[in-house]
């Protein structure tokens, strides 16, 4: 038991993830010659860190190696970034697998011995080599000189780099917060580094033009995902898997990488698709990244990731026969792992828990319950290594860091304090003599400067007597929100414990099933006419390829249309315009869902972009059952007159326009119809390409 606690607490040390590992070691050939006067890598070496990455990924550590040692050994005439390379990848080696940090730190001592003997090394190396030392002084425990190890790293690269080359490092200080579990903590460094990454766009490097941007989005969706906010990680996943099929024709050289990520984030995008309740599309995603990530010198172990989410669908849905076949593939894989990091003990973790239940269904309790132990056995042991992780506290350290190199500053440089002061007294003496000279002129204007005061006065009293007003008629809003939404949850959880009775059936169990329709729809009432309002005013807008928008808009509906034997035809121009992503996908999704809602069997739906100087226009036409005329001027109403459902007696899910009218109006656009009944619809929305 002891050999097992011990060989956990190893491993576990090693938090990252191996595709971090494989990224730490690929930047550093991404970044060679983005310095002027640096002696370049050799291109053997550049291609031998390539190849051992893809080894690393697939799980093959002992090949990936022996490959890059015998290219390393085979070069004559050696670089000082050829052995700076070298020392990196051993350093990183026993840091991050075979755990062994008093080697780790005598190779980065070698990483500094090349720095200091006036080796070509670019400034990126040098401050590489400050990460490296962070990330083993915090193996050891040493917190707060492993954050002044980061800290004077971070400074000298805001120094001496570019966004470009500090965007991987914004990003592993969001992967420390992302360690910690702190996912909304997190997040805004993805999102800045994301944003640093746009400045390596064109610059010839395959790692910083490829890896870097869909790991940030990929990570980002995964924080969404932790806090349970599905739909804006199916958001991010779908961004990401737009970004690489958008890069996919440009790189045919870097297939195999691209199309592994595409794997990657088909697993996480089918993972989130079934807790939204879609099993379909979930179902579909993972079989498709299963079989992606199966192929020799794939990433297996999403692979396994992507199997035991499976594996969990076919379970809840019953079928223990076609969960048994992913479970026997699992059994056969998993002990024959080259990769024991901390992705293999969540692997093995998240198998035991789901292995436990498979036979808690079939009724064999003994074998759920060894199961469970061993689960439980395994989670607290890894729970407890994490824990002291979690309450670091990042943002003092930095602080305190920042405050000694502050004092630092101003203790060596007296005469920048004098100067300081001297501006300031000048300043005020200046001062001084501009109110003396306008004291004169403020004495004439007394009279009517407390005339305008006391009608401020008066308007501010106005004005916050209209605010509380406002505030207590939505006090009052949402009390009822609450208030309603407790007696309809009661009555939804009634209605199903009634319907799981048997002995229900006929028109009692219609009418059941209609009463726990109808307070779904109630409660989606409620949540859809208090959010939009709430967050109108958070309007978060960036530049986005409206095309590309609108192609997975239409990619992610397709199987609804299908189901109806239906056609989506779209038609779109390269354009961009500043606008909030998520609204707008949240507006046109809503939009083709209603066309594929109230248009027949076999028909076809239109989806067009047209585009002037300054606006976009994207028509969204069917061929339904168009919108009668009594119901034309309800259909934006924030109300329910106008539902209606669909041609296949399909359920409307609230007011879908009226939020949609409220994003567009947000975006100082236009939305509008043209409807004909028993011919069809035509919805408009106009949106400046500038705003």
């Amino acid at each position: 038991m002891k050999k097992r606690s011990a060989f956990v607490f190893n491993l576990v040390r090693s938090w990252y993830p191996s595709i971090v590992f494989f990224l730490c070691i690929l930047i550093n050939t991404a970044c060679s010659s983005t310095n002027k006067g640096n002696e370049e890598l050799s291109p053997q070496i550049t291609e031998a860190l390539a190849d051992a990455g893809i080894f690393l990924n697939s799980g093959q550590i002992d090949r990936s190696f022996r490959h890059f040692d015998s290219v390393y050994n085979e070069i004559a005439n050696k670089g000082p970034l050829d052995t700076w390379e070298w020392y990196n990848f051993y350093a990183s080696f026993y840091l991050k697998y075979e755990v062994d940090l008093i080697k780790s730190a005598q190779y980065l001592d070698s990483m500094y011995l090349i720095l200091e003997n006036g080796g070509k090394v670019n400034d990126y190396r040098y401050v590489q080599t400050k990460f490296m030392e962070g990330d083993i002084l915090k193996a050891k425990h040493k917190y707060n000189n492993a954050f002044l190890s980061f800290f004077n790293g971070r400074e000298y690269a805001i120094g001496n780099l570019d966004n470009c080359n500090v965007s991987n490092l914004t990003y592993r200080l969001g992967i420390f917060r992302y360690d910690q579990k702190q996912y909304q903590e997190a997040i805004p460094f993805f999102k800045k580094a994301i944003e640093e990454n746009k400045a390596c766009w064109g610059n010839g490097s395959l790692i910083q033009n490829i890896n870097e941007p869909q790991l940030y989005r990929n990570t980002m969706a995964l924080c969404y995902e932790k806090m349970e906010k599905y739909d804006s990680a199916a958001y991010y996943y779908i961004d990401a898997l737009a970004f690489l099929e958008e890069i996919k024709p440009k790189y045919p050289e870097k297939e195999l990488f691209i199309s592994s990520a595409m794997g990657v984030v088909k697993g996480n995008l089918g993972g989130v698709m079934a807790k939204l309740g879609n099993t379909g599309v979930a179902k579909k995603l993972l079989k498709s990244s299963i079989a992606i990530n199966s192929k020799p010198n794939y990433d297996h172990s999403d692979a396994q990731t992507a199997k035991l989410k499976l594996t969990q669908i076919y379970i809840d849905e019953g079928s223990l026969d076609k969960a048994l076949v992913y479970l026997d593939e699992l059994d056969k894989e998993l002990p024959n792992s080259e990769l024991k990091n901390r992705q293999y003990l969540d692997i093995i973790l998240r198998w035991y828990l789901i292995k436990g239940v498979y036979f808690e269904n079939k009724g064999d309790m003994v074998n759920a319950l060894a199961l469970m132990k061993s689960y439980h056995h395994l989670n607290d042991s890894i729970r407890k290594i994490d824990q002291e992780l979690k309450y670091v506290d990042v943002e003092g350290s930095f602080r305190n860091a920042a405050q000694k190199y502050e004092l630092s500053i101003v203790n060596r440089d007296n005469k920048i304090k004098n100067i300081y002061l001297g501006a300031a007294a000048s300043f005020t003496f200046l001062l001084a003599i501009f109110l003396i000279v306008n004291w004169f002129n403020l004495k004439k204007s007394i009279k009517t400067n407390n005339v305008i005061l006391q009608k401020n006065r008066d308007l501010q009293n106005t004005l916050g007597a209209l605010e509380l007003s406002q505030a207590e008629n939505t006090k009052i809003m949402y009390m009822v929100a609450h208030d309603l939404r407790n007696p309809i949850s009661s009555m939804i959880m009634m209605a199903n414990l009634i319907l799981d009775d048997p002995q229900i059936n006929g028109e009692n169990k219609y009418l059941l099933e209609n009463i726990k329709t109808s307070c779904s729809n109630s409660m989606n009432l409620i949540a859809e006419m208090l959010l939009p309002k709430k967050n109108n005013n958070q309007l978060m807008k960036e530049e986005v390829r409206i095309d590309t928008l609108l192609k997975y808009c239409v990619e992610i509906l397709n199987h609804k249309a299908e189901e109806k034997q239906q056609k989506i035809i779209l038609t779109t121009l390269p354009v961009t315009a500043l606008i909030s992503k998520e609204k707008m996908w949240r507006v046109l999704t809503n939009l083709i869902a209603n066309a594929i809602k109230f248009t027949p069997l076999g028909k076809n739906i239109d989806v067009i972009m047209q585009s002037t100087y300054e606006f976009i226009t994207i028509i969204i036409k069917d061929e339904g059952i168009g919108i009668p005329n009594s119901l034309k001027n309800l259909v934006f109403d924030w109300d329910t007159m106008g539902k209606r459902q669909g041609t296949n007696g399909e359920k409307p899910f609230g007011m879908g326009l009226a939020i949609s009218k409220q994003i567009i109006s947000a975006h100082d656009g236009k939305i509008w119809f043209e409807s004909k009944e028993n011919v069809g619809t035509t919805f408009f929305i106009e949106i400046p390409i500038k705003n």
